[in-house]
């Protein structure tokens, strides 16, 4: 048969209470510590989440303001490339006229020039032409015979 031993059933019954003094005592304090350790590990992770979600948002912030910083440094550059090219534009055109008002000073210099040579040699042809009258006519010369055909040369020869 099965034979009961005492020592056996007080072994059982001081690890019962000794369980449950180690309940109360024990196990308590060391759930509550683990508890406020389980607590304190999740705040931290709650802090790194939203340490990491504001760095994300500040990261989202910050490539707004680049981006909007290269759309204007673009539309600055186009401006500055459209002031350019119409001062570019206002400078050749300023360019061509300067060279037209040349050209026209310079043609009407030439055609000048042209007419006061054109009446030097009129000029010139008339006094050959009353001196060789004179010498043909000789002494029947007088100023005023002088004077018509001074005239009338000049009138034929600026028919032609």
């Amino acid at each position: 048969m099965l034979k009961f031993d005492w020592n056996f059933l007080f072994t059982i019954i001081n690890l019962v209470i000794f369980y449950i003094l180690m309940r109360k005592f024990i196990f308590g304090k060391i759930i509550s510590v683990m508890d406020k350790r389980k607590e304190l590990i999740q705040k931290q992770f709650d802090e790194a989440d939203e340490a990491k979600a504001q760095a994300e948002q500040i990261k989202e912030e910050y490539q707004s303001h680049l981006d909007n910083a290269e759309s204007e440094r673009q539309e600055l550059i186009n401006c500055a490339k459209a002031e350019a090219k119409r001062e570019y534009d206002k400078i050749i055109d300023k360019a061509q006229l300067d060279a037209e008002r040349v050209k026209s000073d310079a043609k009407k210099s030439a055609e000048l020039e042209t007419e006061k040579a054109r009446l030097a040699v009129n000029e010139e042809i008339a006094q050959i032409a009353m001196e060789t009258a004179a010498k043909i006519v000789g002494d029947k010369a007088s100023p005023q015979t002088d004077s018509e055909l001074y005239n009338k040369f000049l009138d034929e020869s600026s028919d032609d």
